[in-house]
């Protein structure tokens, strides 16, 4: 449950609201969300731990495929994978005086 500070007395105007009641159940429902939450980001990062490590492997042993046999018998293949990326680049907008036409040449 989350742990909020008590409030000192005294400190709330008279046209604020009181805060609302907390509800147990909710708060329960909340903290195990946010623990299975956590639980996929873990799972997420092992994930792409081993597709890195297999890109790795099949790169070290010169293979472009690598078939295997799933856990229920399908017969499957991991793809080595090779891109090439590219990306716009800002720069600086050009004036009238950087302008290279070589006229002052």
């Amino acid at each position: 449950m989350a742990k909020k500070q008590p409030e000192l007395p005294g400190t709330r105007g008279a046209n604020e609201p009181e805060p609302p009641k907390p509800i147990k159940a909710i708060d329960d429902a909340i903290d195990e969300l946010e623990k299975s939450e956590g639980k996929r980001t873990r799972i997420g990062q092992s994930i792409v731990d081993a597709k890195k490590r297999i890109q790795a492997l099949l790169v070290e042993h010169a293979l472009p495929f690598y078939e295997y046999e799933d856990g229920n018998g399908v017969l499957r293949k991991k793809f080595r994978k090779e891109s090439l990326g590219s990306c716009k680049v800002k720069v600086e907008k050009r004036t009238d005086d950087d302008s290279d036409d070589g006229a002052d040449e």
